[in-house]
């Protein structure tokens, strides 16, 4: 199967000469004028030469399909490549590789760039392959920003030597090379301390990790105790305040929910969805160095039994990356699943387990998910929330029953 469509135009003049050609080699002929009748021939043998030329180079060159994937942050740079295979018996081709590629990324000194529509960049570079031997042109770039990128619309002008004509090859697959720009993380204050525990000798209002449904006794009650955590038959038999005690869970893990309206398109802009993202980026990041297993939700649809978003728990730079590369791949354009259906199917997902819920984005406050978070802190799960504050960000508890330690 060949790997080009072939598109050939030729200059007015020289059409227009291929046109009186053979006039003019009659004319040279029958009036014996040598010179009409060698330029007849010379005009005829070139446009021979040429669209034998054009022919042979849809067959003879191939492109080397080797799979390329960069994964990068903002400001890192790489470099990806595009190799041409001349493998047929044509001296040689010249001409220009034309390829163009997303605005996520840009060549370090911005040369011979053309931006186009829909935020698509052209790149023009003049190459030049001999018969038998390889040309790779090789590419360097920095990644600007969030998001995925692949080369398109990779075409090859050839001329001939005289520049009388030229032909245009353009690929008719989708070359194999793919840019993954990572969301830039951006610090989120006070998650180190959801990984503390809080052992030691000072007693605690609220232990993060402990299992409601594993009571581990009482103790005297202390001043900032939550008032469902008095046990009252140990209060009546010791005649003092007691509070319950549970074993602290020592496997446990989070669950990232990043909620986008439906209506983000108007309510948010752009700016704001990428710091929303580099933020959840960030607190993945943390888990992942810190051992923590996670899952994410993002409530926008994909392909799959759930119908939306969701890698299931695992740590590890290996699901880190997984995930990092999901948040380059959400786009502002995305159908999104409504908040409280994806509520909803979290809350299947949760059957049997106790939640630890980070939420971030919009925060839903209708009657079913209100429900549904209620019944997860009644359950023992802990929710907390993001709030942007100016250039920062905090965790915070999603109600007063959850205590984050300053």
């Amino acid at each position: 199967m060949q790997q080009w469509s072939n598109q050939i135009w030729v200059k007015p003049i020289f059409r227009a000469l291929v046109m009186f050609s053979p006039l003019i080699l009659l004319i040279g002929f029958y009036r014996n004028i040598s010179f009409l009748f060698v330029l007849g021939l010379i005009i005829i043998f070139l446009y021979g030469a040429t669209l034998l030329q054009f022919k042979s180079s849809v067959q003879d060159i191939n492109i080397d399909l080797s799979k390329q994937v960069y994964r990068l942050f903002p400001g890192d740079s790489d470099e990806f490549y595009v190799k041409l295979l001349h493998k047929g018996r044509w001296p040689s081709f010249r001409g220009e590789l034309i390829f163009t590629h997303g605005n996520v990324i840009s060549e370090p000194n911005m040369l011979n760039e053309n931006l186009g529509s829909k935020g698509k960049i052209e790149l023009i570079r003049p190459f030049s392959i001999y018969k038998k031997t390889a040309y790779t042109q090789v590419i360097p770039f920095v990644a600007l920003k969030r998001g995925t990128t692949r080369i398109s619309n990779l075409s090859l002008h050839i001329h001939d030597p005289l520049q009388t004509s030229g032909q245009a090859l353009t690929f008719r697959d989708l070359f194999p090379a793919e840019i993954i720009v990572y969301p830039r993380p951006l610090p989120v204050h006070r998650i180190e301390h959801l990984f503390h525990q809080g052992s030691g000798e000072a007693a605690r209002p609220f232990a993060l990790f402990e299992n409601v449904s594993l009571p581990a006794g009482n103790r005297n009650y202390s001043y900032g105790d939550a008032f469902h955590k008095l046990h009252w038959k140990a209060t009546a038999r010791t005649g003092s305040l007691q509070t319950k005690v549970f074993e602290k869970t020592v496997v446990f893990h989070w669950t990232f929910v990043y909620t986008i309206q439906p209506d983000h398109k108007d309510m948010k802009a752009s700016d704001e969805i990428e710091k929303e993202i580099s933020y959840l980026a960030y607190m993945c990041q943390f888990a992942a160095e810190k051992g923590i297993p996670f899952e994410v939700y993002i409530n926008f649809k994909v392909p799959g039994p759930l119908g939306m978003y969701h890698v299931e728990t695992g740590s590890g730079a290996q699901h880190l990356s997984k995930i990092l590369e999901g948040l380059a791949r959400v786009d502002r354009s995305s159908v999104t699943v409504k908040p409280h259906i994806m509520w909803t199917k979290m809350d299947r997902n949760f059957t049997g387990s106790v939640p630890f819920i980070i939420l971030l984005g919009h925060i839903p406050d209708d009657l079913n998910t209100q429900f549904i978070n209620k019944k997860w802190i009644k359950a023992g799960g802990k929710l907390f929330y993001v709030k942007q504050s100016g250039t920062e960000a905090y965790l915070m508890p999603y109600s007063s029953l959850e205590v984050v330690p300053c």
